[in-house]
């Protein structure tokens, strides 16, 4: 059981890895996971015991980063569990990785072993001689029936844990100072950085969000999310550990499959990014779909990426009339990489949607000024929000300038707080208002735009289905950069409005400095795993058009 240490009554100090070892001992019997398979939680800690024992067998030494590149599954959880009790580092690596992502995260980490999904195993072996990578474990796939070409140090996982018992090393953590994963940012401004997450920010997180989803052990979770993703791998895979919850684990988003999934295992609770509000309205919308039976799902959250209240909804109505949902309520919050990661949710019993939410607990914030640094004291003044807590990041890994740039010390206290790169203001209820993202602020003749207020008025039109609003690059030296919207039409849109009717129907309802300039109607917006704008592409689509950027 957690033992609880005095002066830290929320927040045991513990290895990550005891989430599942106390659970075990608390509900051996009972389901840890319903789907793909049924496995109790004494079945999962044995198979975390088998894998640690594994890779000490193997020479993975307490310290040592192991890599996960697969989707989500059973195994990848057992993975995670093991490697932390052999005391190693975990580096999670997005499933979707071509060549030049895997080399970078693996040379950058100095990862030495690498568990691999098997369909994505070439794509591995195309690189390995170009990194340190020299053990790799491969996750057999029911989905191909192509033979698995080894290459020199690779093991299968079947035959691995089929040929250990378990006799896991037993190391001494400092989990308030040992790393338990390295989660690597998405790089939307620069290459990607290894955020060092300890075993301490992991746990603490996990123990500070649970509350605020109003969640016990007889809840059935929605693992949907990727857990390369720390939104999936805390709020999801940890979340449900710690509460003794069964686990519906998919590897992929499929909205018909999602939908079903909810129905047929009685799903109580998903952690959902806007994509999967996106395609289960669609879904749920298309002419034949007669609806489904979710009369037990209590929770939808959002999280990752910022969400137009309009969607969130239409969902609560079409769940609610088409999927029995009669007692179901959606949730958003916030969180960063940084911060393990969530900081701020939308309390069940008074949510105020239009904001991202109150601090979860122990979690303090402040807003500076952009330019001189300096505590802005008044509620409702707008700037950078820094943040501090037990679950904010050590740093990043051998980056001791990013480091230091990545907080801010209070000049009264000496304490540093985390910068967290938004800009904001919090109201005189403590609830927090994300604008954007400083680095993505469109700067046009000196005034400061946000592009999520351009997006969200975009969603208020009927014929806009998604939306993506950048700076675009001016010649011109006195404007800057213009606001350009990439809108997705509505299928019964397509063809029947023109750009300029889109231009006109913002500006009646805006600023005539925030106006849109020009509109691009396309097919797809880039979006990252967990559902933000890819903006940083877009720009630099435009400016190769405009010659400033080669190809």
């Amino acid at each position: 059981m957690v033992k609880f240490k005095r002066g830290h009554l929320y927040y045991p100090i513990i290895p990550i890895h005891k989430v599942l070892e106390d659970t075990a001992e608390r509900f051996p019997e009972k389901l840890a996971f319903l789907y793909p398979m049924e496995m109790t939680f004494k079945q999962f800690k044995e198979q975390a015991d088998i894998f640690a024992t594994a890779l000490k067998k193997l020479g993975v030494k307490k310290g040592d980063r192991v890599a996960l590149y697969a989707p989500n599954s059973i195994q990848w959880e057992i993975a995670f569990y093991g490697l932390e009790k052999a005391g190693a580092i975990m580096v999670p690596m997005n499933p979707l990785f071509k060549e030049t992502e895997i080399k970078y995260e693996a040379n950058d980490s100095g990862a030495e072993t690498i568990v691999v999904f098997q369909p994505l195993y070439p794509t591995l072996a195309a690189i390995k001689d170009k990194t340190n990578l020299k053990t790799v474990i491969i996750i057999e796939s029911s989905e191909t029936n192509e033979p698995l070409t080894k290459l020199e140090g690779t093991i299968g996982w079947s035959e691995l844990m089929k040929n250990t018992k378990p006799d896991p090393p037993e190391y001494e953590f400092n989990p308030k100072e040992d790393l338990a994963a390295l989660v690597y940012t998405s790089g939307t401004t620069g290459l990607p950085k290894g955020t060092m997450l300890t075993h301490y920010n992991m746990v603490s997180n996990v123990v500070q969000a649970s509350p605020m989803f109003e969640l016990c052990e007889f809840d059935i979770a929605m693992t949907v999310l990727p857990l390369y993703h720390i939104y999936g791998l805390s709020v999801c895979m940890n979340q449900a550990i710690w509460l003794g919850a069964s686990q519906v684990v998919t590897p992929r988003f499929v909205v018909k499959e999602f939908c079903e999934l909810v129905e047929k295992y009685r799903v109580t609770y998903s952690l959902c990014v806007p994509p999967i509000f996106l395609a289960v309205v669609r879904h749920l919308e298309e002419p034949g779909v007669k609806g489904y039976d979710w009369e037990d799902l209590k929770v939808v959250n959002n999280g990752g990426a910022p969400i137009p209240l309009e969607l969130l909804e239409k969902f609560y109505k079409l769940a609610k009339k088409n999927c029995n949902a009669k007692n179901v309520t959606i949730q958003h919050g916030w969180g960063l990489t940084e911060a393990s990661p969530v900081v701020a949710v939308n309390p069940m019993s008074r949510p105020k949607m239009e904001s991202q939410g109150t601090l979860i607990p122990d979690t303090f914030h402040k807003i500076i000024d952009l330019e001189t640094n300096e505590e802005l004291p008044t509620r409702g003044d707008v700037g950078e929000l820094v943040i501090k807590g037990p679950q904010v990041m050590k740093g990043y890994w051998n980056r001791p300038e990013a480091t230091e740039g990545a907080f801010w010390t209070d000049p009264k206290t000496g304490e540093k707080w985390l910068r967290t790169g938004d800009m904001a203001y919090i109201d005189e209820e403590e609830y927090e208002h994300l604008l954007d993202r400083i680095k993505e602020m469109i700067k046009y003749k000196g005034w400061s735009i946000a592009p999520a207020e351009l997006e969200d008025l975009l969603f208020k039109n009927p014929h806009v289905f998604d939306a993506a609003v950048i700076g675009k690059p001016s010649k011109e030296l006195d404007i800057g950069e213009i606001p350009k919207a990439f809108i997705i039409l509505k299928t019964e849109s397509k063809g029947k409005v023109l750009e300029q009717e889109i231009i006109d129907w913002v500006a009646e309802r805006i600023s005539a400095y925030k106006k849109i300039r020009e509109v691009e109607f396309v097919d797809e917006i880039p979006k990252s795993g967990s559902g933000k704008i890819l903006r940083r592409e877009l720009v630099e689509q435009e400016k190769i058009k405009l010659g400033l950027l080669k190809n």
